[in-house]
Order: structure tokens, then C-alpha cells, then sequence
């Protein structure tokens, strides 16, 4: 029987780069020695600053694909068993550049059945892509959720030193978790958070243990409920944009679908409008991307001018400069 490789199990948690054959095309130069998926599963254990916790532990998940991913289970969604969020973890449901998804089993203290757990890939092992645009005039969290005023600390993250970079990736994780809380609080369809920490995200989880929920480009939507879904993300996008956010990367590839519901994920890069100049023409994007989608289905809409529509009524004009962090 062949090996199955840990970049199948874990599906993205790890560069690809990382585990190239020395091929031309990923510009990895073939004489070096290429690191083991094991070493660089050790790398991250490292990075995370816990230690791998023992086989005895009172957290046994039933989901252990291997020996290096059952540590980075128990590193990191450990915790939130201790603190009885979660009992078990029974499957993957995702792999990406940025994290992987894991289904849990919720503790019964948090009146859900499943819970899905977003764990962020370790900065030195993340790219994000054109992350500048979405940086612009946001102000950097701490672990505990607090703007970054530390002078040092700043310092760091404009030199982008180890520190720095870890600074900037706990932000990411902090903005994220704390716009869901916003928007889940005032309505907007997104997955119910639960709590951070750990490098992660628990939220509510959305369809069954064998069959997660769809992303909505992977959906042929019933005729007779696309144009409430439309409606409704429309609505959801209106309102996003009078608490004075804006996903930045609305697509149908960041909507589940579950039983004639919708839910929008995803949302680290989301933005101010007050704070970015270029938040107008993320927004239209945004709204252009949505309409477009729903064209398959013979709604039309003139996504440039349902952008400026709301946007002149619901966003205050930017001052003419923004001071720097």
C-alpha cells in the first residue's frame, strides 16, 4: 500500500512549496534538502509555543489521520476542550493557504451539536495575497482584541521582524473574529462565533458530519429560491456596509448554501471604508461579483450602480489624510 502523504491529510495547511520535487515551477532549487512533511509539522508545533501535549491526554479525538496531525490537533483545539467548548473533533472539512477547517462535536454548554473550528496556518507558513490594499489605515489587534499601541511593537511590525509577523498574523485572526461577532449580533447571515484563541476560530457549523455545506459556486440553486438568496446577501451586504464593514473578498466561493440558507465566510481581509481609500472599488467588486453569480439564474442587476447607491447613502467621506500607525 502506498504512504499517504501528510499534504493530503492536512490539504493545504502546508506551503506547497515545502513539498515539491525540486520542480523549476515552484522555485525550489533542487540540490537543497528538501524538509520531511514531519519536520515541517514539527516547525509549526514549534511556532505555536505549546508543547505537544501526550498520548495519555484526557482529549482524545477520534479524527488522528497521523501521529503529527493528532499533535496538531491536540495543540490547538486542546484548549477549547479543556475549556468545554468542544468534546471531539470528527473530521476535516477543509484545507486552505490560509487555514484548515476541522468539524467538531460542541460540548453541550454551547447549545450546539457541531462546531466548526477554523485553525490559521503559522505566519512563516501563510501568503496572503495583495494584503496591502486590505491593510490600509486598519489599526493592529493584539491576542486579547486590543489595538496595538506599543511603540516597539509597532516598530516591529513595520520592520516585519519574526515579532512583527506575528503580531500581524494574530491581527488578522483578532479582525476576523471580532468582525463575525459584529455582524452576527446585528443579524447578518454568518456562522455563529463561539470563541478565539489558539490560533483559532470556533463558530457554528453549517450542515452534516459527512456532508459539510456547500460553497455556493458548487450549487445549482432551486429557480424558485434564487432570487430570495439574492435579495438576502444584498441585504447582508447593505447592512455590513452601515456597521462600516465590507467582506473584500465576496465571492460565491465565500457563501455556504445548507437547506435554502446562506452563510458568509471568511472575512480577515474585511475593511473600513472609513479607514482604506480603496475601499470603494473593493466594495463594487464585491457587489459586481455577487450580481454576477446570480446571472446564471436571469436576475438581472447593474452591480456599479447598486455599489454607489449605497455607498453615498450609508458612507461618510474619508478626511483628506489619514495618519499612519
Amino acid at each position: 500500500m502506498s504512504k499517504i502523504r501528510n499534504t493530503q491529510l492536512i490539504d493545504g495547511d502546508l506551503d506547497p512549496a515545502l513539498h515539491s520535487r525540486g520542480s523549476s515551477r515552484t522555485g525550489v532549487n533542487p540540490g537543497k534538502h528538501r524538509r520531511s512533511d514531519h519536520e515541517v509539522l514539527d516547525e509549526i508545533i514549534r511556532y505555536s509555543g505549546m508543547d505537544p501535549l501526550g498520548a495519555d491526554t484526557a482529549f482524545n479525538p477520534t479524527f488522528t489521520s497521523s501521529r503529527h496531525e493528532r499533535d496538531w490537533i491536540l495543540n490547538f483545539l486542546g484548549p477549547f476542550y479543556e475549556e468545554e467548548y468542544l468534546t471531539d473533533v470528527l473530521c476535516q472539512v477543509r484545507g486552505g493557504k490560509e487555514a484548515t477547517v476541522y468539524c467538531c462535536q460542541a460540548h453541550p454548554s454551547t447549545g450546539l451539536d457541531l462546531l466548526a473550528a477554523k485553525i490559521y496556518r503559522p505566519r512563516q507558513f501563510r501568503k496572503l495575497r495583495n494584503d496591502s490594499q486590505y491593510k490600509q489605515g486598519r489599526s493592529y489587534l493584539d491576542e486579547f482584541g486590543k489595538i496595538v499601541r506599543d511603540e516597539g511593537q509597532l516598530s516591529a511590525i513595520r520592520k516585519k521582524s519574526s515579532l512583527g509577523k506575528e503580531l500581524t498574523h494574530t491581527s488578522w485572526l483578532q479582525h476576523e473574529y471580532h468582525t463575525l461577532r459584529m455582524l452576527y449580533t446585528a443579524g447578518v447571515s454568518v456562522p455563529q462565533p463561539i470563541a478565539q484563541g489558539s490560533n483559532t476560530i470556533l463558530m457554528g457549523y453549517l450542515g452534516d458530519v459527512d456532508a459539510p455545506a456547500p460553497t455556493l459556486n458548487t450549487v445549482n440553486l432551486p429557480a424558485s429560491r434564487a432570487r430570495d438568496l439574492f435579495d438576502c446577501l444584498v441585504q447582508d451586504v447593505e447592512t455590513m456596509l452601515s456597521l462600516n464593514r465590507i467582506h473584500g473578498d465576496l465571492s460565491a466561493y465565500n457563501v455556504l448554501y445548507w437547506e435554502g440558507e446562506v452563510k458568509l465566510i471568511d472575512f480577515p481581509q474585511a475593511i473600513d471604508p472609513r479607514q482604506n481609500r480603496a475601499a470603494f472599488s473593493i466594495f463594487k467588486r464585491d457587489v459586481t461579483r455577487l450580481c454576477q453569480y446570480f446571472a446564471r439564474y436571469n436576475i438581472r442587476a447593474n452591480p456599479a450602480l447598486m455599489a454607489q447607491e449605497m455607498w453615498d447613502r450609508l458612507v461618510q467621506p474619508l478626511p483628506e489624510e489619514i495618519p499612519e500607525e
